[in-house]
């Protein structure tokens, strides 16, 4: 069972993430949470096959989210969605663990294109 983890303190952007991912992607679950903390329960809890987390976190940065996830679970890929996109940030990002940066403002089907590929799902 494939499953998404999307990571958003925007209930709204949460729910457009979840449309996209349920809208005949391959994926059989998406997984909701609104904070780090809760990320990481769900987290060891279902083994993600992908996260999906924002920059900007109410209880901490998706830049730690993605090191904590990425020490309690080996290879996952994890993409993060930010409205500040930048070269900078993407270099910061990458050396954190995070396989790919995109930004929130533009068209999100190609984060679920890529979500598809990273996944194996053809």
């Amino acid at each position: 069972m494939l499953t998404v983890l999307i990571v958003d303190d925007d209930s709204g952007f949460r729910k457009q993430l979840r449309t996209l991912f349920d809208h005949r992607s391959g994926f059989d679950a998406c997984v909701e949470a609104q904070n780090g903390v809760e990320a990481l329960d769900k987290a060891k809890s279902l083994s993600p096959n992908i996260v999906v987390l924002d920059l900007l976190l109410p209880d901490m940065s998706g830049l730690e989210l993605a090191e904590k996830l990425k020490a309690n679970i080996l290879g996952l890929p994890i993409f993060m969605l930010t409205t500040d996109y930048s070269v900078k940030l993407e270099k910061t990002a990458l050396s954190c663990g995070v396989s790919a940066v995109f930004s929130k403002l533009g068209d999100l089907r190609p984060l679920v294109a890529n979500a598809r590929a990273v996944c194996g799902i053809k």
